[in-house]
């Protein structure tokens, strides 16, 4: 268990030389536990800092049920909200980042095959939870900034650490260099890295060109999230 949590670590700082003893290994259990359980630690602790009447007294208001709800009625929904925002960021961590470990490594997958290589299912599956590590790192620091604050409204909890590459490369840009940074998430970007490497290593691929297409992936999907999404919305965004 030790080897391979120092395995997990190790491959965060040295992903060059780790990767491939892992994917090998296919150590990748702790992995997994570490990624699900801090995806649900931090859930846990945002849910609890999260003042919930911020969020259900509008949405009642806008609906018209405030004003003929009573105090008690009102912090029913109160605690009702509380409880399902904890119930569903812990379920978060412990159903659905497993599952999303499960469909990385079927994309992996069938991006060897469309590629003529060939890769073992347990190797595209280690690579998926290694590579969901930065992941991991930003659901750490989540929950420790989280411990520091008293409350929370919904809109500080969703920014309440930076991800952005601008965020992190403070310097005097041109705007459209700066608004490329911004599109770029820092843990996504780091994650895309450490996914081509080990594709690398679970393919017999080149580990500079398994990277390059790794980053050329992650850079469709970013610019298809910021850009092309919001540009299929109508003014307003509504439908």
């Amino acid at each position: 268990m030790f080897s391979s949590l120092a395995l997990a670590l190790k491959a965060l700082v040295d992903p060059v030389g780790t990767l491939p003893r892992a994917v090998e290994s296919r150590k990748w259990l702790i992995p997994i536990v570490i990624l699900a359980a801090l995806t649900a630690a931090s859930g846990a602790v945002l849910s609890s800092h999260i003042d919930q009447a911020r969020v259900v007294i509008p949405k009642m208001q806008q609906s018209g049920e405030l004003s003929k709800a009573s105090e008690r009625e009102i912090a029913e929904e109160i605690e009702q909200s509380e409880r399902i925002g904890l119930v569903g960021n812990i379920a978060l961590g412990v159903f659905a980042m497993p599952l999303l470990v499960l469909g990385l490594a079927v994309v992996l997958k069938v991006l060897a095959w469309l590629m003529g290589r060939k890769a073992l299912f347990g190797a595209v599956f280690t690579t998926a939870a290694f590579g969901l590590l930065p992941i991991a790192i930003l659901r750490l620091i989540i929950l420790i900034a989280a411990m520091r604050q008293t409350v929370l409204s919904p809109e500080m909890a969703s920014a309440l650490v930076p991800t952005s590459v601008s965020d992190l490369l403070h310097g005097d840009y041109p705007i459209a260099v700066t608004r490329a940074l911004s599109t770029l998430n820092f843990f996504h970007l780091w994650a895309a890295v450490l996914m081509g490497l080990g594709f690398a290593a679970s393919t017999q691929m080149r580990p500079w060109r398994a990277l390059t297409l790794s980053l050329f992936v992650y850079l469709l999907v970013a610019g298809a999230v910021s850009v092309g999404l919001p540009g299929l919305m109508p003014p307003g965004g509504h439908s």
